[in-house]
């Protein structure tokens, strides 16, 4: 089983790349992504966008059960969470400040 880190780099690299066809099964179907100024998107609508600059975290806590990390993306804070379901980890939601 790949670790919360794993997956974090893995969504991380595809993410800042516009990589739909990495990012499709590490994102959860039930995916959020909220952005600035109430932005949302979920799975569908994620991987189409603009690639945005790398996630680079500065905090990182994870339980069995669900990892978060913290951090920044072009200058603006973002939050990473991730849920262990069935053994896998899925990115569940993604946080962006403005």
């Amino acid at each position: 089983m790949e670790t919360f880190e794993v997956v974090l780099a893995r969504w991380s690299d595809a993410d800042a790349n516009g990589d739909a066809e990495v990012l499709a099964p590490l994102l959860a179907d039930d995916f959020r992504g909220d952005g600035p100024a109430g932005r949302v998107l979920g799975k569908a609508g994620w991987p189409g966008r603009v690639p945005a600059g790398a996630f680079r975290w500065t905090r990182l806590q994870v339980t069995h059960s669900v990892g978060v990390a913290t951090g920044h993306r072009d200058g603006v804070a973002c939050t990473v969470v991730a849920e262990n379901r069935d053994g896998r980890w899925l990115i569940v939601n993604v946080q962006r400040g403005s």
